[in-house]
């Protein structure tokens, strides 16, 4: 099973740790940098749903290869340094630029309007913030991750907010140990 390990710049010293975690854990790791890819802002054209279906049409970035490494890994770890309980701009930034792999039709799921899912299967998805200032930042953050996977679909998404940043890598261990081989 492979890890693709998606890190901001105020996650860069979790990463290494939580790679190490993820292969004891018998899983690969890939770590994908955010901080310092140039990732352009989206444009909101939406042409990724018309023109080039599936692909940004922004491609003097390296959104479209990140986009890649998500869809073709099994599970997807976002950690992301919190910022009054949203994203950071890396990670914000990046989930933008993922509007590729949705597809631009709704249906309904749960009661609710989601978009179509593009692909077939959507890896496991598990968020992890860091940086809390307070336990309402924490659960604001769990909250948006949470609907951001309604939206993506995976089969199992996890949500973690954790201040001591030196428990995240038993945490990350753990789930994909525990919780994703069930």
């Amino acid at each position: 099973m492979k890890a693709a390990l998606l890190f901001d710049k105020g996650s860069e010293q979790i990463a290494g740790i939580a790679a190490s975690a993820v292969g004891e854990a018998g899983w690969s790791a890939e770590l994908v940098p955010l901080c310092g890819r140039g990732l352009n802002p989206c444009l909101g054209c939406f042409q990724c749903w018309t023109k080039t279906p599936g692909l940004c049409i922004n491609t003097g970035d390296s959104a479209n290869l990140i986009a890649e490494k998500l869809i073709n890994s099994d599970a997807a770890v976002l950690l992301s340094e919190s910022k009054y309980g949203g994203y950071s701009y890396e990670t914000k930034s990046f989930l933008d630029r993922m509007i590729p792999v949705i597809s631009p039709f709704m249906e309904i799921v749960d009661g609710e309007m989601h978009h179509e899912m593009r692909y077939s299967s959507f890896p496991y998805l598990i968020a992890i913030g860091h940086g809390f200032k307070t336990h309402k930042e924490a659960q604001t953050f769990i909250a948006l991750a949470d609907r951001n996977a309604k939206n993506m679909r995976p089969l199992k998404h996890f949500a973690i907010a954790e201040q001591d940043t030196a428990l995240i890598p038993g945490k990350l261990a753990g789930i994909l140990s525990k919780e994703l081989l069930k």
